[in-house]
């Protein structure tokens, strides 16, 4: 007869066979040993807190332990991940060092970031942890990119978000699912359900709980899964990632785990949006002690008193990592600007200066596309993402050919959605495979704000100099002929105020090519303006190898009187300025300042002290704009050398209105530059129309002070319409025109004529056709009788609106 204690092990042993068949005694064990690093971790983290001892939030992952580990399970070092503002667990689970951690969070110098990023922003290059996150959904795009930069260099690695349920609610989150999907994204991307978006009900903030049937909509598998069970998140994770890592693409997981703590210390457990009775349901499947007792219990594999000693082996690492946090030092408050930028701040190959030995005329958009294909020649990891830039060509024709050189895989056609592959490009950036992010216009760089300006640029900094995201964001900005006031700003001030961008204005093809072939070899964000009025533009652009420096103004035109500074079209205005004022014997200086971050205020001061006076023209609205800027670097550097106040002459601070007579009047023009210049030599220098104070009539009235009238100049001649055709009275017949069609292109060529003199052709029907940068355009009779004369012959340039021929009409084809 068997006794009862061979009977009980009997019984384990049968317990055992149960084991999932792919995870070992050694594999369980394993799993149990960090959940438990995580869950002992944060109750140390939690006491310090309490005491005082950590500066700021704390948000703790109490609850959660099995989604972390079950998923980082199957990750290797170079996989990344990113994270949330609860991101301990993944941080470990990751496998980043427990002291390096808990030194971050008392804000000590040997913490992962030296202080930088406390709690929401760990980062760990050597572990693969992109980044913890204060903003909600912002690293999933992220991990999509990080994705696609391991399968653009020829790995198989993966990335892998965490987010929670509050950010399936965020436009981060929907973008980046599409386009994740659409691109086979090698990602999975995990979302941990706590039912509470801070203290919001999942059940309030959609009318669809069941997050991962969400996947469905983007066409990629949804699966949801007990987050509180270690061993079922492992095997979903499993399987997503093979699907990844076979190029299959994303995978979409909920975990459906819950938070036994508040949202972050101090926030109350129970009785503002949970109840007691809630928080002890799910305590009671707490994941570390459920997954303890079938160790146990279950399986058989573990005596209680061996888990006890992991547990006791766990707490003594905790323990070091709380004293090696104390014990670290402050950081030392003389490196709190380091790693704001890249030091030094240009690639190597830019601050080679050297005069080129030959040139071709070529326009803007050429010469920069030829920039970007030499580049991507060289680095064949560098991608291109935009919309409607792979075989299209892009929505200007500045990507015109690249598709057929590069292919789909590099040429990266994109959904509309800013912000999502703006992300992408961050992410794939900061991890091998640098990316130009195309938004096309410079009004659509705010629906990818965050991501620039929260991530990008603070890459650097937050992670101590570990990580940087050199990725370009180009887009076209200013005014062109009437685009209206969702396609014409430029913005430049506003992203020229932020730590750790560059952002760069050319006025010539020749510094818009050598401007992006140095932002394609820099170590920082760059964001790229370049103006749509200058595309159609031609200039002289050195062959081979040319860069231009950031941070290195350019003297457009020499003279002794007066320093005009400008960057982009308005540059051109200015030098027409210059031309206007040396027919009345004023020489002025121009000055081009090429990049606005950063601003080369030193040219400037030099020049002043030769010409004593200056006037600042500048594209952008006044109000703490550049011409500010660059006025007050004047009263810090060259005081004493100014013989009277500094002009400012910008845009009128407005929307800008689709009427050309309203455009106009608000523009800067030559003339306008020329009146400012004279201004300022007469010691009565123009002040921007931009400020709106009450001061002492505050009492008389609440109304804005009048407007100054402005006098309303020609339109500036890169973005003014051509003239029309001369009517028909004078030159006689219904006059047949090249017609008006994108903004920027001025002129084309004519292919040929499909008709004769003297031909009979009905109206609407092709008679010839005409070639721009880019498409091959057809003209139609306007009218029917016969036509005649043909004014312009095969292969004659011809401007936009340019008469090219006439139909007498009354004839009948």
């Amino acid at each position: 007869m068997m006794s009862a204690a061979a009977s009980g092990r009997k019984a384990k042993a049968d317990k055992a066979g149960s084991l999932p068949a792919e995870l070992s005694r050694t594999a369980l064990l394993d799993l149990y040993e960090r959940m438990v690093l995580l869950r002992r971790f944060e109750s140390v983290a939690q006491t310090a807190c309490r005491k005082g001892e950590t500066p700021g939030f704390l948000h703790l992952y109490i609850g959660e332990e099995a989604t972390a580990v079950g998923v980082c399970a199957h990750l290797r070092p170079t996989d990344w991940i990113t994270s949330t503002h609860r991101g301990h667990g993944h941080a470990l689970a990751k496998g980043m060092d427990p002291n390096i951690l808990m030194a971050e969070l008392f804000g000590k110098r040997d913490g992962c970031c030296g202080g930088r990023g406390g709690t929401m922003h760990l980062y760990d290059r050597s572990v693969g942890l992109f980044g913890t996150n204060g903003i909600v959904a912002a690293g999933i795009s992220h991990a999509v990119g990080v994705g696609m930069s391991s399968r653009a260099r020829g790995l198989d690695g993966i990335g892998v978000a965490f987010f929670g349920d509050g950010a399936t609610n965020h436009g981060g989150f929907h973008e980046s699912l599409n386009f994740a999907g659409i691109q086979k994204a090698p990602a999975v991307l995990v979302c941990e359900n706590n039912l509470y978006a801070t203290a919001t009900p999942l059940a309030s903030a959609t009318l669809n709980p069941e997050i991962a049937s969400k996947a469905a909509a983007y066409g990629i598998p949804g699966v949801a899964v007990d987050g509180n069970d270690v061993i079922a998140v492992w095997q979903v994770m499993a399987t997503a990632t093979a699907r990844a890592r076979a190029g299959d693409g994303p995978t979409l997981i909920e975990a459906k785990t819950y938070r036994t703590v508040g949202h972050h210390e101090g926030d109350p457990v129970t009785g503002t949006y949970r109840t007691q009775a809630e928080v002890d349901a799910w305590a009671a499947r707490d994941p570390v002690t459920t997954f303890r007792a079938r160790l146990t219990d279950d399986f058989g594999i573990a005596s209680a008193d061996e888990l006890d000693a992991i547990d006791a082996r766990i707490d003594a690492v905790v323990q070091t990592s709380l004293e090696f946090a104390r014990n670290s030092p402050e950081p030392d408050a003389a490196t709190s600007g380091l790693h704001v930028f890249a030091e030094p701040i240009n690639p190597p190959e830019a601050l080679i200066q050297s005069v080129p030995t030959a040139t071709q005329t070529q326009s803007w958009l050429d010469a920069v596309r030829d920039g970007i294909a030499e580049e991507m020649r060289r680095n064949p990891h560098l991608l291109y993402l935009g919309e409607g830039t792979g075989e299209r060509g892009g929505t200007f024709a500045h990507t015109k050919n690249l598709y057929a050189e590069f292919g789909g895989k590099r040429m990266v056609d994109t959904p509309i959605s800013e912000q999502g592959f703006t992300g992408a490009a961050i992410g794939a950036s900061a991890t091998g495979a640098r990316t130009i992010a195309d938004l096309m216009f410079a009004d659509f760089l705010f629906e990818a704000a965050g991501q620039i300006v929260l991530q990008a640029s603070k890459l650097r900094y937050m992670s101590n100099g570990q990580m940087n995201a050199p990725v370009v964001v180009r887009v076209g900005s200013g005014a062109v002929r009437s685009a209206g006031p969702h396609h014409s700003g430029t913005y430049h001030p506003s992203w020229a105020h932020i730590p750790g961008l560059i952002v760069c204005m050319p006025s010539t093809p020749a510094d818009a090519k050598g401007l992006m072939k140095s932002a394609l070899r820099a170590g920082d964000p760059v964001l790229m303006l370049e103006p749509k009025a200058l595309f159609a533009t031609k200039g002289e652009v050195p062959t081979g190898e040319h860069f231009v420096p950031f941070g290195l103004a350019r003297i457009a035109r020499s003279g002794r009187d007066i320093t005009i500074v400008s960057a982009g079209q308005l540059v051109h205005r200015s030098l027409e300025a210059a031309e206007k004022l040396a027919a009345e014997g004023i020489e002025a200086e121009v000055i081009d300042l090429r990049t606005i971050m950063p601003l080369d205020v030193g040219t400037v001061a030099a020049s002043v002290a030769k010409t004593h006076r200056l006037l600042v023209v500048d594209e952008g609205w006044g109000a703490f704009g550049v011409g500010a800027e660059v006025a007050q670097a004047m009263n810090e550097l060259a005081f004493d050398e100014l013989d009277g106040p500094v002009g400012r002459l910008h845009t009128e601070a407005q929307p800008h209105p689709l009427a050309p007579a309203l455009e106009r009047a608000m523009l800067v023009d030559a003339d306008k530059i020329v009146a400012g210049a004279r201004s300022v030599l007469s010691g009565t220098s123009p002040v921007p129309r931009h400020w709106r104070h009450l001061g002492s009539r505050a009492a008389a009235s609440s109304a804005p002070p009048p407007p100054v009238a402005t006098p309303v100049a020609p339109a500036p001649a890169a973005s003014a319409p051509l003239p029309a055709a001369a009517p028909a009275a004078a030159l006689g017949g219904e006059p047949i025109t090249m017609p008006f069609g994108d903004l920027t292109i001025s002129e084309g060529t004519i292919v040929g004529w499909l008709k004769a003199e003297g031909d009979l052709v009905k109206a609407g029907e092709i008679v010839a056709e005409i070639e721009t940068d880019k498409a091959v355009v057809e003209i139609e009779a306007p009218v029917a009788g016969k036509l005649g004369p043909i004014e312009q012959p095969k292969g004659a340039v011809v401007p936009m609106g340019g008469r090219i021929g006439s139909v007498v009409p009354g004839a009948s084809a």
